[in-house]
């Protein structure tokens, strides 16, 4: 295992829960300019610090030291993934509900209008 190896787990797995450095160093317990030293020197936090950010991003510590459960975080990607989606589905959904409750009296008055010609 090399240091890389575990700030290349664990920065697209950060960025897939849609937390900043500074969100994610305050949501482990660290400051935001020891957090961003450790990525920038490639150093990995003491062991209680790496089990809490595995932890947090729904993996295993084993996983973020290089461990071969790529296929654990590559799932946990995907469901962050379409989570995000099914939002983003329902927001759209919803607004299409309230533009559609917006056209109905437009509608109606077509139907008439169309109905007098």
């Amino acid at each position: 295992m090399n240091d890389d190896t575990f700030w290349e787990r664990a920065k697209p797995l950060i960025k897939a829960h849609k937390m900043t450095q500074r969100q994610f160093a305050e949501h482990i317990g660290v400051s935001v300019n020891t957090f961003s030293g450790w990525i920038r020197h490639k150093r990995i936090p003491d062991t209680s610090t790496a089990y809490d950010m595995a932890v947090v991003l729904g993996v295993t510590l084993n996983y973020l030291l290089g461990g071969r459960e790529a296929e654990i975080a590559d799932w946990r990607l995907k469901e962050l993934t379409v989570r995000d989606t099914a939002a983003h589905i329902l927001k759209l959904a919803a607004e299409i509900q309230e533009e559609v409750r917006k056209l109905r009296p437009l509608i109606k008055h077509a139907k008439i209008i169309h109905e007098f010609y």
